[in-house]
């Protein structure tokens, strides 16, 4: 297995930041949405009538607000993450 590169410290709480607003922000939305019924779908998709009604109805809503749940503690767990790094970095933790 390949040795990973460290990113500078700069770098990976800029990616851990971006990637936590994209998480809750989605999470949020989808949630949102599924959650008052207010999914659509692209009229590309309307060529499958049969998928269009699953992902429509009850069962699809059901999973489109679990993925927008899943991706809330996605960001809650980034964000976690974050707060460490930040706090291991400037308490000077001598174990990191």
């Amino acid at each position: 297995m390949p040795a990973s590169r460290h990113r500078p410290f700069a770098w990976d709480i800029l990616f851990r930041a971006l990637r936590f607003f994209y998480l809750l922000w989605g999470g949020m939305l989808l949630s949102t949405l599924a959650f008052y019924g207010r999914l659509k779908l692209p009229p590309a998709f309307w060529h499958w009538p049969d998928l269009c009604r699953a992902l429509m109805g009850p069962w699809g809503r059901a999973v489109a607000l679990a993925l927008g749940l899943v991706m809330c503690l996605a960001a809650l767990l980034e964000v976690w993450e974050l707060v460490d790094r930040l706090l291991v970095r400037f308490m000077d933790d001598p174990d990191s």
